[in-house]
């Protein structure tokens, strides 16, 4: 017997079995099965969780017998708009609107934004703001200035009401309040808590044209009448707030436009006529009625 050649025929053998898987005629081969395999035992079920239902959205009032709440914020230069947007509102809308007032002779942002924070004022109607926000559908509003005070800066516009220029007027000197308008519409949307409520702001027109022109304080004063109107402004785009000027509106584009002229101004040569009153509801009737709040 050749071993060499036997030898190598078993290699051969086992090549072909490692290579093929299959095994020679009269090959025998011991394997040993491998253990069976218990079976995995399954998670037991979790408990589906229950979903809380989506609230249904609240809807604007709307349709026969429905009532909108009209809150009006501002100084004497917001006389007469409450109750032209009033009947704006019902001529466009149908609906019935409640007017509450708050257009006060002189009536500062710090002081509204003390009274919405904590429902205490000198003023005992402005007490009653919070729960007229509460339930407010409309609000619209300016304030003026004059109580925001920036220590480093004080705003000084007191010229433009007399015959010589503001000494401190520049976008700085308003910063404090363009704090105060952000603050105030903050605190309002948090007194709305999330009902529908449509939102404006504005600024305020100038009844003073002439004198400014007459005594060459125009441009300086104009300034600082659209720095005001700024700060006004950016207070609202904070919020997604539509923003109507009545600077621009009652004074034209570059602002020379006399509104006595107009017949919006009344003899005291300062305060909005009933004519002034209703030109604002129309224009703010042209912004349609889309609520800001959601």
């Amino acid at each position: 017997m050749n071993y060499h050649r036997f030898a190598n025929l078993r290699c051969v053998v086992a090549l072909l079995i490692l290579l093929t898987g299959c095994v020679p005629a009269n090959t025998h081969i011991v394997t040993q099965l491998p253990a069976q395999a218990e079976p995995t035992a399954l998670p037991p079920p979790q408990p589906t969780a229950t979903e809380e239902p989506t609230p249904a959205p609240v809807e604007m009032p709307a349709g026969p017998g429905a009532v909108w709440n009209l809150v009006v914020i501002g100084d004497s230069s917001m006389w007469e708009h409450g109750k032209a947007v009033a009947v704006q509102i019902n001529k466009d809308l149908g609906v019935q609107v409640v007017l509450h007032d708050f257009a006060l002779p002189t009536l500062r942002a710090s002081s509204v934004l003390e009274a919405l924070k904590t429902g205490k004022s000198p003023n005992a109607r402005l007490e009653q703001l919070p729960k007229a926000v509460k339930e407010a559908q409309m609000i619209v509003m300016f304030a003026n200035p004059l109580g925001s005070i920036n220590p480093e800066k004080t705003l000084d516009l007191d010229g433009c009401f007399a015959v010589s220029p503001p000494k401190a007027c520049d976008m700085e000197a308003f910063d404090q309040y363009s704090v105060d308008l952000k603050d105030i519409w903050g605190e309002i949307i948090k007194l709305r808590a999330g009902q529908p409520t449509i939102l404006r702001a504005t600024d305020i027109y100038n009844p003073l044209v002439d004198t400014w022109i007459q005594n060459n304080i125009f441009d300086s004063c104009n300034t600082c009448w659209e720095n005001q109107s700024l700060a006004n402004r950016q207070a609202a785009e904070t919020y997604n707030i539509p923003f109507l000027s009545r600077y621009d509106s009652f004074n034209g584009l570059v602002h020379r436009e006399d509104p006595k002229v107009k017949g919006y101004i009344r003899e005291d040569g300062e305060h909005p006529t009933e004519k002034g009153g209703e030109y604002f509801a129309k224009l703010l009737s042209a912004m349609g009625y889309e609520p800001t709040i959601p």
